[in-house]
């Protein structure tokens, strides 16, 4: 894969973050109107994987367009079928984002060591009696794009997504299904955002992402049996303008992960955490 690709994939990690609080949240988006905007300040991703460090940026762009119909948000398509007060049905592709967690820890390896603070390592599995253990920083996965449905119901109280995925690059094959409550609060000073999901991740994706092959396991033979797991997690949106087109932007998710991924002799962590704090100007 080319260096610049890897380099939009970093950036690709913390864009669905810092979306939804870079909009001024009383303004209306305009039609036809490609938008961009630029983020300075800390962002942190925790990689679950066995003796992994954290991914760190200090500087995310992001951008947007929207048509009658289609619209681009970051690395997201989507094309509205149906629009009311209450009733939002679209056709939409995304990445999955299991793939990072092995993307970018080739990107370490390559030139970004002293930028974000990655540095290689060594992980293995001891095992009693064994002469050869599996070298797991050197498991490589591919990030997939998906495609599917989603639909949102907009109440007074809160906003309810339900979306559907599939593998449409042909990486696993899998699937994903969605579901996230949103409420958003606006205040004189600015806004709040906050959000409860879950996503059910199907066998065939957890399979592909976290078990081990038996080139990458040697000789050892781990006891682990891949299913569909469903990962929770909770996020905090703050947007506080300060200026024309500058806003004070912060916000931390926390992912919990299910037992069958969490089972996979390559995760060492029951959860992970992510989130950007810095100013946006928007152009």
């Amino acid at each position: 894969m080319k260096l610049w690709w890897y380099a939009i994939l970093m950036l690709g990690l913390q864009l669905h973050l810092t979306a939804a609080a870079e909009e001024n949240a009383t303004e209306t988006i305009p039609v036809d109107e490609f938008r961009l905007a630029l983020a300075l300040g800390y962002g942190r991703l925790d990689n679950p994987r066995v003796h992994a460090k954290p991914i760190e940026t200090f500087l995310l762009p992001s951008w947007s367009y929207y048509s009658k119909r289609f619209y681009l948000e970051n690395f997201t398509l989507g094309y509205s079928l149906h629009e009311s007060d209450n009733l939002l049905f679209d056709l939409q592709t995304k990445l999955n984002e299991d793939g990072f967690f092995f993307e970018f820890d080739g990107l370490n390896k390559l030139f970004l060591s002293d930028i974000i603070g990655f540095s290689p390592y060594k992980a293995q599995v001891i095992r009693p009696n064994s002469n050869s253990e599996p070298i797991l920083n050197e498991i490589k996965r591919h990030i997939s794009y998906l495609g599917g449905v989603s639909v949102t119901w907009v109440t007074p109280y809160t906003d309810i997504n339900l979306g559907m995925f599939h593998d449409i690059s042909g990486v696993h094959d899998g699937n994903e299904l969605q579901f996230r409550l949103r409420k958003s609060l606006l205040y004189s000073w600015g806004a709040l955002g906050f959000e409860l999901g879950a996503i059910r991740k199907s066998e065939s994706l957890v399979r592909y992402y976290y078990q081990l092959r038996p080139e990458e396991s040697g000789p050892l033979r781990l006891s682990y049996s891949p299913s569909a797991s469903i990962n929770y997690h909770a996020r905090l949106l703050v947007n506080l303008p300060l200026w024309q087109d500058i806003n004070l932007v912060a916000v931390t998710e926390y992912t919990w992960l299910d037992s069958g991924i969490t089972d996979s002799p390559m995760i060492d962590k029951d959860g992970y955490l992510s989130g950007f704090i810095g100013l946006s100007y928007r152009f």
